[in-house]
């Protein structure tokens, strides 16, 4: 269960930037992640909200969006998907090359933005 290496560092941040904003409670936390990733949605919220626990970001839901393997052709420049669980998709549709190409996109993992659904009374002017 690698959620678990992926998860904590994310609520380390979260609780960081809440605690530097004066934040009571945060509501959502987005991220962007790669399919190579390879990361088990249910995993990550029941790990998140596991570490948040007796936190203010212990409500908090994450908001995953998820980005698709993409490879650029070795040959044309063309960017296209593909399906690592699907051979007919490791043609490059540009010119036809056949597994020349290198990786494109599909490895991320951003914390996009952070949520704060209320602030501390002492942060509030």
């Amino acid at each position: 269960m690698h959620e678990m290496a992926l998860v904590h560092p994310i609520v380390d941040t979260v609780l960081e930037h809440a605690a530097s904003v004066g934040a009571a409670e945060v509501s959502a936390v987005h991220l962007t992640i790669g399919d190579g990733r390879d990361v088990i949605e249910d995993y990550m919220q029941g790990l998140f909200t596991f570490l948040a626990r007796g936190t203010v970001a212990e409500n908090a839901k994450l908001v995953i969006t998820h980005v698709p393997y993409t490879v650029r052709c070795n040959e044309c420049g063309h960017v296209f998907p593909l399906n690592v669980r699907d051979s007919s998709t490791w043609t490059c549709p540009g010119c036809g090359a056949h597994r020349n190409y290198h990786l494109h996109s599909g490895m991320e993992f951003t914390l996009d933005q952070i949520v704060v659904a209320r602030f501390a009374d002492s942060a509030v002017a």
